[in-house]
């Protein structure tokens, strides 16, 4: 493609810009009118007379002419306006008549000043075009060129705007993340915190009420206790009371019974004449007397009846048959004072024994025998239901 080619042909340059566009109209329009200005020079020099005379060329044209200078941005195309037709030039006057020889001359000469005017001419209007041909095409690279970079750093600077602006986004993003982040750590924090001193105020509360509790209730099933022990002890006294009070009216009515026994007794035997020894009971088998196996079954009431009073002993209700029996060998002075008592068999309860044991221990002095001397010791069953 020529130059003309490349510059006349401005449909099919689609990518130059809307500026670049005015520009090359504006190259158009000036070199359309220097040619339209070499034309014409042309055609008034072959017009012109064989008589040399003066000549002046004077070069015009009407239209604008691009400007490097001239914004990027112009305004729409405006409609080339015809270019007026040059008026003819005035005739030259006649020359006046000359010799054949002088007038061949004169016209060679003419005609030689002429061709080389228009020489002259042309090659400077050719030259001129060149040259602003060269200037516009120049501009339009540079500022295409311009332009192109302009461009380039216009896309740089909005990339690494764009990308500054995403950092600054992401950098955000981020501290609002690791802010959130935080918050919610130290909402957590003080959420369990909260449910730690909740929990632990809460056992703290459950074992001051679960103490108490045990406190009370040892106290008041102390009080019970003591209240029972108490009362139990009351009641033993007061049954001790009674039982002694029953033994010794009892005691009374039996001596006051003995007493009168034994003076029919005395009577009878004053009257048979026969003297009725004591005794009768050989010591060591003082046993058969208060089981009753020597025909004396009173002696036995006697003794359970003195050593029933110090059996301190809640007797729970009889089941069966079964009749716990304690069985104990009770040491005695000459007086009746219990020396001593030895557990010869359990009747299986501990307390039910110790219970025995002490009321045995509790009837000091025992009754008197019927033959009226102590043996050294006297063997005493004891059940709990007789």
């Amino acid at each position: 493609m020529n130059l003309f080619d490349r510059f006349f042909n401005t449909d099919s340059d689609d990518d130059v810009r809307p500026g670049g566009r005015d520009d090359r109209r504006g190259l158009l329009v000036s070199l359309a009118a220097h040619g339209l200005l070499i034309l014409l020079m042309v055609a008034g020099f072959s017009t012109a007379p064989d008589n040399p005379g003066p000549v002046q060329v004077e070069l015009w044209a009407q239209g604008t002419v691009a400007d490097a200078a001239a914004p990027q941005e112009q305004p729409e195309e405006p409609q080339a306006e015809p270019q007026p037709e040059p008026e003819p030039a005035e005739p030259e006057p006649e020359p006046t008549p000359v010799p054949d020889d002088n007038a061949r001359q004169a016209a060679e000469q003419a005609e030689a000043a002429r061709q080389a005017q228009l020489a002259e001419a042309q090659a400077r209007a050719a030259e001129a075009a060149q040259a602003q041909a060269e200037a516009e095409i120049a501009l339009a690279k540079e500022r295409k060129a311009r332009e192109e970079t302009e461009r380039r750093l216009a896309e740089q600077a909005a990339r690494e705007k764009a990308e500054k602006e995403a950092a600054e986004k992401a950098a955000r993003e981020k501290a609002r993340q690791e802010q959130a982040e935080k918050e919610k750590a130290a909402q957590e924090r003080a959420e369990k915190a909260a449910a730690e001193k909740a929990a632990a105020e809460k056992a703290a509360a459950e074992k001051a009420a679960a103490e108490k509790a045990a406190a009370e209730k040892a106290a008041r099933e102390k009080a019970e206790k003591e209240k029972a022990e108490k009362a139990a002890a009351e009641k033993a006294a007061a049954e001790k009371a009674a039982a002694e009070k029953a033994a010794r009216e009892k005691a009374a009515r039996e001596k006051a019974a003995k007493e009168a026994e034994a003076k029919r007794q005395a009577l009878r035997a004053a009257m048979r004449g026969d003297a009725l020894e004591a005794a009768g009971i050989a010591s060591g088998n003082a046993d058969r007397n208060q089981r009753g196996g020597g025909g004396n079954d009173g002696y036995a009431a006697k003794v359970r009846a003195c050593v029933q009073p110090g059996v301190v002993y809640n007797v729970p209700p009889r089941s069966g048959s079964n009749n716990p029996t304690a069985s104990f060998r009770t040491r005695l002075g000459s007086n009746g004072q219990v020396q001593g008592v030895d557990l010869t068999r359990s009747s299986g309860n501990p307390r039910f024994d110790d219970a025995v044991q002490k009321g045995i221990l509790a009837c000091s002095p025992f009754p008197k025998p019927p033959g009226g001397k102590y043996p050294s010791y006297i063997d005493v069953d004891y059940r709990m239901y007789d």
